[in-house]
């Protein structure tokens, strides 16, 4: 009886191999491809070297840049894990604060302002949102979008607001939530900080910042200016490629975390699994169980070289050789007659600098020329300013005299051009 199985066995095991969709050739031939291989592909990958002065991404540190070739770590080992703990180390230099919440989300600045957002406002919360350009109004649009009761205060592109407008505007209106932009990179305005802190632990509400076009450029002191909240991305002051998005929580902005009676929107930007996930909350020895989601362990090593390399140099430094590029920037711009679109330089932005089309001159064909003559990008602006600005940015590892020569002595030549005529 076992010989007969046997042979039973090794008959249908034969029968099986001579069926067509066991038969890898016959079965490939069976299911033939609706699809060719796309001939964009191949071709090798085109590229070309490019000084990124746009004020969208900027050129990375070489350290940050470098460290995404180093060997991939696994998601949940000892020095990935410590790789973490150093991030939020440098995120708290940069920041020049203790927060305990402080940490990176997986995302370009866009997903920090979505995730800061749901965390803190629940359903019907007012949130008081101060408005003079694109990034103003975008938080006002995703505050609305979760939910929250905004009230907008509005001043025109290129203003920003006083202590007294910021204070008035509170008393009136007593919100749970108050926005500001830090940098309105849109239209090259800097917003002061110092006092409104002060003004939301006396009205007892939340302060959230917006500090992407500041952070790592100009002076920024969480602790000491009693913010509650900011989020920033990874491609600027931070020194890295777009792909992170830091943030940190005050203990005022956790207490009101832990008081909300919802739950967050978004279950992976939720902070109570982010915090597990970077061992805020969660002990390393339970590591296995702390994965929020997926994370790319490459750039992790770009954020946390390019935060190893401002502090290498010093975060006070960094802000005194942003200082030092604008202050040559607007120099140079004066000199070839080129009108700041910010009057007052007190309320103009380190990293980000907006200057009037001059009289006659195409702005998107200047802009053309940078990039095709010198492999310069800049840009003519965005939204209200679009097509009307030249917008130069130099950030993080382009911050210095010279680029800034470089960019200006390219500039000089393209205005001079015919090419560049309306």
């Amino acid at each position: 009886m076992e010989i007969n199985l046997g042979i039973y066995l090794v008959l249908l095991i034969t029968s099986i191999k001579d069926v067509s969709c066991w038969n890898d050739r016959n079965r490939i031939a069976s299911f033939p491809m609706q699809f060719e291989k796309p001939d964009s592909l191949k071709s090798p990958l085109e590229t070309a070297p490019r000084l990124l002065a746009s004020g969208g991404p900027s050129n990375p540190y070489n350290r940050s840049f470098d460290s995404l070739r180093l060997p991939m770590l696994g998601m949940m080992e000892n020095a990935t894990i410590k790789i973490l703990f150093d991030i939020q180390d440098g995120i708290r230099y940069v920041l020049q604060t203790k927060n305990v919440y402080t940490f990176a989300y997986h995302g370009t600045g866009s997903t920090g302002l979505s995730a800061v957002i749901d965390n803190m406002i629940e359903p019907r919360d007012k949130v008081l949102v101060f408005v003079c350009g694109y990034w103003g109004d975008k938080g006002a649009r995703t505050a609305q979008r979760f939910g929250a009761n905004v009230v907008r205060i509005e001043k025109p592109p290129g203003s920003r607001f006083t202590l007294n407008e910021i204070e008035a505007g509170i008393k009136q209106h007593r919100p749970n939530i108050l926005f500001i932009v830090n940098g309105e990179s849109s239209t090259g305005v800097f917003q002061p900080l110092e006092g409104i802190g002060n003004l939301c632990h006396k009205y007892n509400c939340i302060t959230i910042v917006d500090i992407i076009a500041t952070v790592g450029q100009q002076p920024f002191k969480m602790d000491e200016y009693k913010i509650d909240v900011v989020y920033m991305n990874s491609q600027k002051g931070c020194g890295g490629i777009a792909g992170l998005s830091p943030v940190s929580f005050s203990p005022r902005a956790m207490s009101k975390v832990k008081r909300r009676r919802n739950i967050a929107r978004i279950l992976h930007t939720d902070i109570n699994a982010q915090a597990d996930a970077w061992f805020i909350t969660k002990p390393v020895e339970l590591k296995h169980d702390a994965l929020a989601h997926s994370i790319s362990v490459s750039l992790l090593y770009m954020l946390r070289e390019g935060l190893a390399r401002v502090a290498e140099e010093g975060i006070e430094n960094v802000w005194e050789r942003h200082a030092d590029t604008h202050s040559y920037i607007q120099f140079r711009a004066a000199k070839l007659g080129l009108e700041s679109f910010i009057a007052n330089p007190e309320d103009r932005l380190h990293g980000t600098s907006h200057f009037n089309a001059p009289p006659g001159k195409d702005v998107f064909k200047i802009v053309d020329y940078m990039l095709e003559k010198f492999s310069i990008e800049i840009s003519p602006g965005i939204l209200t300013s679009f097509g009307k600005i030249i917008r130069i940015a130099l950030i993080g590892s382009n911050s210095n005299r010279e680029n800034a020569a470089r960019i200006m002595n390219a500039l000089e030549i393209a205005l001079n051009s015919a090419d560049t005529n309306l």
